[in-house]
């Protein structure tokens, strides 16, 4: 087996999830009232209604999971072997509050977060770049990448987890730290 491939397959699935996700992400920046009601859903873990409204943008795409614990939400795609799934999502950590989510900030974050994945959507160099920071663990080279893209002076942190990035956003009207993730699951 090439080299590459493990890399190509890394790229592919970051690329995934970013262009199943783009438009779900412009919706929430573009309406308040999709906002309000996502982010109530997440606050009530009613993934029923959160899987309508999401599915109201991306379709029919296949999805592992969706969830919710009251302080997040989390989407995951199947992805070929030996890759398992990819998850997206914004949360605050769990064991910090419960049930509390804020529409406002979640359609600040899309709307902070929408350049990343349009560039890591579009552009595979990009993506290979990020994929790349993430394998060797390079915070700088991924902390210089996702702050081309993402210009909102709320991202307060940009962090590698052994499969993805997570990326934290503070706001004046919230104690929490808020995280937008991506990351990946594997067979063993």
């Amino acid at each position: 087996m090439s080299a590459t491939r493990p890399i190509q397959q890394r790229v592919y699935a970051i690329r995934k999830v970013a262009t199943i996700m783009l438009p779900f992400y412009r919706k929430l920046a573009s309406s308040l009232t999709f906002s309000i009601q996502w982010a109530t859903a997440v606050r009530k873990t009613d993934i029923a209604r959160m899987n309508k409204l999401l599915r109201s943008v991306i379709g029919a795409e296949p999805l592992s999971a969706l969830g919710s614990n009251g302080v997040g939400w989390f989407v995951d795609f199947p992805l070929p072997k030996p890759l398992l799934e990819i998850t997206n999502g914004t949360t605050i950590r769990p064991g910090q509050v419960q049930f509390t989510f804020s529409s406002t900030i979640n359609r600040a974050i899309a709307k902070a977060v929408i350049p990343l994945y349009k560039e890591i959507s579009c552009n595979p160099y990009y993506a290979a770049l990020i994929v790349k920071a993430i394998n060797t663990q390079n915070k700088v080279l991924l902390n210089r990448l996702v702050r081309s893209t993402v210009t909102s002076r709320r991202l307060v942190s940009v962090d590698i987890d052994f499969s993805g990035f997570f990326l934290g956003f503070k706001y004046p009207e919230s104690k929490y730290v808020y995280l937008n993730e991506v990351f990946r699951e594997y067979v063993m």
